[in-house]
């Protein structure tokens, strides 16, 4: 097995990472356009998506759907290593892209599922045959990248998975089912206050709590991730900007940059 390798091939992209460079790649508060799935080979690791905890443990596997906020502390005292693969739902024949859509409908503030122990040979031969993808043609590494992908979907539709219970009465939970609800709007922390009968800074420190991040970041990774959908499908950057609430382009095309890596019109 190598150190790590990065595969991609249109809207399916594999990474096998190990030691320093696997915690590095899963760290930091992020959302995505794409589900995930994280498959964890070794070490122990504490996931945050939408405010709900999971404990992940050799064998363990997180599916995250798209536009869930979330963020993965590792046991930095154990050696880590596992994949991470990203993909649409377009990625699937139909029948598969069914299951898919049964494991992820839920209120996006609940958070992903969790399938512990999932070690067996089989389900980590899956994995381990990515690998072999690399050394194929175009055509034959993504059939094959799909094939792959859909056994895995296949296997955990068969797999008893769990939820992440959150209080429904908490205020930072109530707070992010609303802002998932509206993030596309205008909306001020003054009026959220409003909203929920309290004050904007007991507001604040309760969505920081629950969430891990402020009211003003949340909002903005949601709006930046579903606009490069927008332009991804051809709506252009300027359409976008104003789809997802912002009303100075400037400061659309900064968060932008920021939080995807390059400008928007480079899509």
């Amino acid at each position: 097995m190598k150190n790590g390798y990065e595969l991609s091939c249109e809207s399916i992209s594999i990474n096998y990472f190990s030691g320093d460079e696997y915690v590095e790649r899963l760290g930091g508060d992020h959302c995505h356009d794409r589900f995930e799935i994280t498959y964890h080979l070794s070490a122990s690791a504490r996931y945050i998506v939408e405010g709900g905890e999971y404990r992940a443990t050799p064998g363990s596997l997180i599916l995250i759907p798209p536009m869930a906020y979330h963020r993965v502390e590792l046991d930095r005292t154990e050696y880590a290593e596992g994949y991470t693969v990203h993909f649409t739902r377009s990625s699937l024949p139909e029948a598969v892209a069914t299951m898919l859509d049964s494991l992820s409908d839920r209120d996006e503030s609940r958070g992903s599922f969790y399938y512990p122990e999932l070690a067996s040979d089989s389900f980590v031969s899956l994995f381990d045959r990515f690998d072999m993808a690399e050394r194929l043609g175009e055509k034959e590494r993504l059939a094959y990248t799909q094939a792959l992908l859909s056994e895995i979907v296949i296997l955990l539709s068969a797999t008893e998975g769990e939820r992440a219970v959150v209080p429904e009465d908490e205020l930072g939970a109530r707070v992010a089912r609303y802002l998932n609800a509206n993030f596309k709007k205008n909306i001020s922390l003054d009026r959220l206050a409003r909203r929920f009968f309290v004050s904007k800074y007991h507001l604040c420190r309760a969505f920081k709590s629950y969430s891990g991040i402020s009211v003003h970041a949340y909002v903005n990774q949601k709006r930046i991730i579903y606009a490069k959908g927008l332009i991804e499908s051809g709506v252009t950057a300027l359409g976008a900007a104003e789809k997802v609430g912002y009303g100075d382009y400037s400061a659309f095309y900064r968060a932008y940059v920021k939080i995807v890596g390059k400008s928007p019109t480079a899509e």
